[in-house]
């Protein structure tokens, strides 16, 4: 009997990554279905400053103005001082060497997901950032781990990088069920003094 279940999950699993691959456009209406229902309709353009002017919305306590509820901090800390472009609050998150942070729970969209905050690490001498995100699936279960990228070490305040899923493994995750995901940070080598604030994220980014 568990056989018999196991080879229909697999069918079932195999037949729907067909269907999405193979007609992307007309499944669109039923991956909006599964995921992105409990995503913010609409965002600002933070970062139209930088010429990025997609929409993106606060990640929840991406200000860390509520301290560190919902982050879950390994050697890093939620510090007095805040990015300076916009008077948005007065905290920060710290990250020295060997530290690691992830984010509150945010939700995906049905096409990608774009992640963007602000960062600095003056006097660093550290390796950058590592970005990553973990993907859960509906029973709070880590259905993957996607490396995004690694943030330039070694300058002041300003808008890291576009992070964002594009392409193969990152697409599939929501087929098999993930309708979440957390941000992980974390520093690479020793002499961090990487400072990160206001965490947002775009989960209707289409590439574009």
């Amino acid at each position: 009997m568990a056989e018999f279940f196991g080879r229909c999950w697999r069918l079932a699993t195999l037949g729907l990554f067909a269907l999405a691959l193979s007609a992307p456009a007309a499944n669109a209406g039923l991956l909006d279905g599964l995921i992105g229902s409990n995503c913010p309709t609409s965002g600002s353009q933070v970062f139209a400053p930088w010429k990025d002017y997609n929409a993106y919305y606060l990640a929840p306590n991406g200000g860390l103005e509520n301290g560190s509820t919902g982050w879950s901090l390994s050697g890093a800390s939620v510090v007095w001082g805040n990015q300076p472009f916009y008077a948005s609050g007065t905290h920060s998150l710290s990250l020295p060497s060997g530290s690691t942070a992830m984010s509150p729970v945010t939700c995906i969209g049905p096409q990608q997901l774009a992640i963007r905050m602000f960062g600095s690490d003056r006097g660093g001498t550290d390796g950058g950032l590592r970005v990553r995100v973990v993907w859960y699936g509906l029973l709070n279960k880590v259905l993957g781990i996607t490396d995004y990228g690694t943030f330039t070490p070694a300058g002041g305040w300003a808008p890291t990088s576009t992070v964002n899923s594009g392409g193969g493994f990152n697409l599939l995750l929501p087929l098999l069920g993930s309708t979440s995901a957390r941000i992980q940070l974390t520093p690479i080598g020793s002499g961090s003094s990487w400072r990160i604030d206001d965490v947002y994220v775009d989960p209707w980014w289409s590439g574009e």
